[in-house]
């Protein structure tokens, strides 16, 4: 007998959604990897030090479903994270003095990984 077409359907999809699941779990590591490389190249460094930069790193956060979730973050300095990118103000013993002026390295990175990511699920589904 010859299996209904109900049942080759479902096959069919299901094949699909695992083709899918791979993809956009493969296009999430290779976004996050490319993420991190360039956060470390455009963080502020200190001359001498570069903690910070070298702090940024992919942790796996778990699954979504059945959709890996990669999350960018500063593993050594995530104080630093908002002061930076925002600016803030300087104080002393005497009190306030100026703003240190905003450095933005992560908005940009943020951007080009929401672009890419998309790009990147629809390179590999074609």
């Amino acid at each position: 007998m010859t299996k209904s077409v109900t049942v080759q359907m479902t096959e069919i999809l299901d094949e699909y959604s695992e083709e899918v699941q791979d993809v956009t779990n493969a296009a999430i590591k290779k976004v996050a990897k490319e993420c991190v490389r360039q956060l470390k190249n455009m963080s502020p460094k200190r001359p001498g030090g570069g903690s910070y930069a070298r702090g940024w790193t992919a942790t796996n956060t778990g699954k979504h479903g059945l959709i890996s979730a990669l999350t960018v973050h500063n593993r050594t300095d995530y104080q630093l994270t908002h002061l930076l990118e925002n600016g803030h103000v300087v104080r002393n013993k005497k009190g306030t003095y100026g703003r240190a002026p905003a450095i933005k390295h992560i908005e940009p990175a943020e951007k080009w990984a929401d672009n890419e990511l998309t790009s990147e699920i629809e390179r590999g589904l074609r």
